[in-house]
């Protein structure tokens, strides 16, 4: 089965059950999907040396993983990553970076994050404090509100809990407490599936409460999400954002691919960076995934300085690493 194919029997075998239905949770109807899992493709790239992915999915979860965080670990060490990030939408995973860099492949480094959804109460400082005090202190990012962000919940129609972190164009309190702890760890920010106007308001904010560093949640994926236009974008960018850009939307047919190439050619690869949302059932595994991405932009005029700054030195300085592989890490 085909890439492309292959994802869009995902799709179509969840979107279904899924919107307009009064389901208590995101994952429930991905209970029932049957897409089989995929097969390794042993890609390799020079792109995979030193390759961070900023966003790699997991199991055990409750959506249908296909790989655990162990075997993540050890086909990214196989294949030249120097750095993962364990993204979960409803858990901390800093305690999971711990345990593979303890038990699991070693020389590779495994961070962790917290995603503010509903699990752990939404939009939530307590979550935040406790990520940063998990044992080997392995958090690194911070996603506000993802699948059960407001935005999303309403764009897709469904009854089920959401997460607010504005009203009436003002961000809510508990966000701003957010980004004060943001600052004050020198953790990075990520805006998750929030409104575009929203994620602007969240970088502005986090810029004047002194976060460093802040990532544009994968805003050219599709509208529930967020998703941006050019200009905004380069209002993002211009608070201190580094633009997301998901395997995905490279190596899959549509119009996606489009709107991140043009993106691209109008801001500059600088400001964005590659990662590779992998994980789900019937994807490509995440470095196979990432040299997918690599292909594309290659094959649309991108040379290997821009490949490495978007593969490499921007993710570097999202989890405050050297830029120079080999480097002590902090």
């Amino acid at each position: 089965m085909k890439i492309g194919t292959a994802v869009a029997a995902i799709v179509l075998s969840i979107a279904g059950n899924a919107f307009g239905q009064a389901a208590h949770t995101h994952w429930e109807p991905y209970k029932s999907s049957s897409t089989p899992p995929s097969v390794d493709q042993k890609l390799t790239d020079p792109v995979l040396d030193g390759a961070i992915d900023l966003h790699a999915h997991y199991g055990p979860d409750s959506y249908p993983r296909q790989w655990d965080a162990f075997e993540i670990a050890a086909l990214a060490k196989e294949r030249g990553l120097r750095a993962i990030v364990f993204k979960n939408h409803w858990s901390e995973t800093a305690s999971l970076a711990y345990l593979v860099r303890k038990y699991g492949t070693q020389g590779i480094e495994i961070f962790g994050a917290v995603t503010l959804d509903t699990p752990i109460g939404g939009v939530n400082p307590q979550a935040v404090r406790y990520m940063v005090d998990v044992t080997g202190g392995y958090g690194r990012i911070v996603w506000m509100p993802t699948h059960d962000s407001e935005h999303e919940v309403a764009y897709n129609k469904e009854q089920r809990p959401s997460v607010a972190v504005a009203r009436n164009g003002r961000l809510l309190p508990e966000v701003l407490e957010v980004l004060d702890l943001i600052a004050e760890h020198d953790l990075t920010l990520a805006t998750g599936h929030v409104t575009p106007e929203e994620a602007l308001m969240i970088l502005e904010e986090a810029r004047r409460r002194g976060v460093k560093r802040a990532i544009v949640t994968h805003p050219l994926l599709d509208p529930q999400f967020t998703f941006m236009t050019v200009p905004q974008l380069e209002e993002a960018v211009a608070l201190g954002g580094v633009i997301e850009i998901t395997a995905g939307s490279l190596f899959r047919d549509g119009p996606g691919r489009e709107r991140v190439l043009d993106a691209i050619r109008a801001i500059g690869a600088e400001k964005f960076f590659v990662a590779s949302d992998s994980g789900l059932v019937g994807t490509p595994n995440h470095p196979d995934a990432l040299v997918l991405a690599a292909r594309v932009l290659r094959q649309n005029g991108l040379d290997e300085r821009a490949l490495n700054v978007m593969f490499k030195e921007n993710p570097a300085r999202l989890l405050k690493l050297p830029i120079e592989w080999g480097s002590a890490p902090p």
